[in-house]
């Protein structure tokens, strides 16, 4: 069974169908901390795992599919909740596993992981602190320069227990890293030893992803269609929680 599935914590992201003519032998499943959204045809709703803060829970599921999706998975196919499927999953399968277990773009920028670093200090990306910790530690172990960097919000995975590997040792160097998970791949994988098939493309205008603005980013064209439905959402949180208790999550943008 092939599984699609995407991540959406706190409303960050508008959920929108795939943009394909069938979705016949896939599963799409969508991890959220949101229990009153509405229904989008073929997603399905699942809780994410809490894993402290919001930046590494919305990152479980992305990470550590293979005890996040169930048991019958053969493959599955991650995108961030901003991007959109345009290509038949199974035409993905075929076309991006025919010489690995595991796909992703390069990065649309950089292809080392300390020059991925100097752009996180400067733009005031993550925590200072742990980018700069996590860095010493891969320059310490030894991972070469221009060794290698993918953008991770698309990720193709056959799921062999090399791959399970590979996820859990990924998790364990991005959880004692900084909130940003490019860092950490490239050294997992090179410790993993698992062989990367790279889309050389811009994930931003890739053949298989149409890609929208965050919803966090009210102003963007792509957000206008979605605001009365996030009104509604909010309302209906808002009568949640001051029946149950807690608080609402739900940001207006």
């Amino acid at each position: 069974m092939i599984y699609v599935y995407t991540s959406i914590l706190n409303g960050w992201d508008n959920l929108r169908p795939p943009a394909i003519a069938s979705t016949a032998g896939a599963r799409f499943i969508c991890f959220t901390d949101v229990p009153v959204l509405p229904a989008v045809g073929p997603w399905e709703y699942r809780p994410l795992h809490p894993a402290g803060v919001a930046s590494r829970t919305a990152r479980v599921p992305k990470i550590l599919p293979h005890l996040m999706l169930p048991a019958d998975t053969e493959y599955s196919i991650y995108h961030d909740g901003n991007l959109q499927l345009r290509v038949d999953p199974n035409e993905i399968i075929s076309s991006l596993l025919r010489s690995a277990d595991w796909a992703a773009h390069r990065h649309p920028a950089r292809d080392c992981i300390y020059a991925e670093a100097r752009e996180l200090l400067e733009a005031k990306i993550g925590t200072p602190s742990l980018v700069k910790a996590e860095i010493e530690r891969y320059s310490e172990a030894g991972h070469p320069t221009s060794e290698g960097l993918w953008a991770n919000g698309f990720l193709v995975r056959r799921h062999t227990p090399a791959v399970a590997a590979l996820n859990e040792l990924w998790w364990r160097m991005y959880s004692a890293g900084c909130e940003r998970d490019q860092l950490s791949f490239p050294v997992a994988r090179k410790v993993a030893g698992v062989n990367i098939a790279t889309v050389d493309a811009n994930i931003y205008q890739s053949p298989y992803l149409n890609f929208y603005w965050h919803a966090a980013w009210k102003d963007q064209p792509t957000s206008v269609e979605f605001r009365g439905e996030r009104a509604v959402i909010r309302q209906r949180l808002a009568r949640l929680h001051g029946l149950t208790g807690g608080s609402s999550t739900y940001p207006e943008y």
